[in-house]
């Protein structure tokens, strides 16, 4: 049954640099491994917080110009007036936002309110691009090609529909049989689409050659509903989050046979905003919150939330961060092109994790 709009009960997102505020916590966030902002995993080295950034660094780059958010940092600590977006209210929710890659000044989006709209940060809907009108059906997840000029989003239903950039339909129909957890396009190969679905399957799909429900590549089986299916930077890895226990990683050479299986204790939870791992943009390196499961099988006691780092060739757990002033579940994390900072989504709060708060701490 699909959630109904409730009175307005709205709670700021928030921007956190290192939170200092003193607060109780439990037995298990004061365990003494946690006041440490990185700890030891299997088979990894003990690092401090600044040993990430530095390995990742091996490249000189120049320093990045300020991005988002940074920018949404100093809107926070009022340098800015940050403009009111609009708003769907409790019960409601964003489940896809991307860029308008021609406009970087706009962006899309897809909600429960059963539309995918193009907007701006003045917070005017520019266009309409799909529209339910009821609260029976909306879209789960979306994404945006600047070479080929389309939008794919899909629904809660198994519908993914494919547009032009003007909002024009250029097909519609049924992938799967459940829900579209999430859509991706290659950033190499953009014609070739990747949807995962609750009924436990990915599908790689050639849009060129798209007929019917069964005129997919390849279809991918797992063992539980699937949460995302991200493509590496290069276009070359197919990256899988499933709800249960189980990142995999598949390669071009062979899409239908999964190369790595990496199990990772990050369950599914009604009232939590979907775990789904992803990639670091300049390395073959994965990054997913930890939601410690006690039927896990190597779970151990007191086991942190932190965030897991691993090797996309390997499978081996490399680094984990973990802060025990914000030591919630962290659902989402994605680092900014340059791979020097990253961002990370826990409840109300995003997490700013970068080489230079990292040396800061010293």
């Amino acid at each position: 049954m699909a959630p109904r709009k409730r009175p307005e009960t709205r709670k700021t997102l928030e921007v956190v640099v290192r939170p200092k505020s003193k607060r109780s916590r439990s037995p298990r966030e004061l365990e003494p491994e946690a006041k440490k902002l990185s700890v030891q995993g299997p088979g990894s080295s003990r690092l401090d917080s600044g040993r990430l950034w530095v390995e990742l660094s091996s490249l000189q780059v120049p320093p990045p110009c300020r991005n988002l958010l940074r920018a949404l940092h100093h809107h926070k600590l009022g340098k800015a007036a940050w403009p009111s977006l609009q708003q769907i209210g409790a019960g409601g929710s964003i489940t896809g936002l991307k860029f308008n890659p021609l406009n970087t000044n706009q962006f899309f989006a897809s909600s429960m309110e059963g539309t995918t709209k193009l907007q701006d940060f003045q917070g005017n809907t520019l266009q309409v691009f799909t529209s339910y009108n009821t609260c029976n059906f909306w879209f789960c997840s979306l994404d945006v090609s600047a070479e080929s000029r389309v939008v794919v989003t899909g629904d809660n239903v198994g519908h993914v529909i494919l547009l032009n950039m003007q909002g024009r339909e250029l097909w519609n129909l049924r992938m799967h049989k459940k829900k579209v957890t999430h859509v991706a396009l290659n950033p190499c190969c953009d014609w070739l689409l990747a949807t995962a679905s609750v009924d436990q399957t990915v599908k790689i799909w050639d849009l060129r050659q798209v007929k019917g429900k069964s005129s997919f590549l390849y279809s991918l089986p797992h063992k539980h509903p699937v949460n995302a299916a991200h493509f590496s930077p290069d276009g070359a890895q197919l990256l899988t989050t499933d709800q249960k226990s189980e990142i995999r990683v598949y390669s071009a050479s062979q899409w239908d046979c999964p190369r790595s299986l990496i199990p990772h204790p990050h369950r599914h939870f009604q009232h939590l905003t979907p775990i789904k791992a992803a990639w670091h943009p300049r390395y073959n390196l994965i990054v997913v919150g930890r939601y410690p499961d006690p039927n896990f099988k190597s779970c151990t006691p007191n086991e942190l939330r932190t965030i897991d780092v691993f090797d996309g060739s390997s499978g081996k757990l490399m680094h984990q961060l973990y802060d025990p002033e914000s030591s919630g579940i962290i659902s989402l994390n994605e680092f900014n092109p340059m791979g020097d900072t990253l961002a990370s989504v826990m409840g109300y709060h995003i997490l700013i994790w970068s080489r230079e708060e990292a040396v800061m701490r010293k």
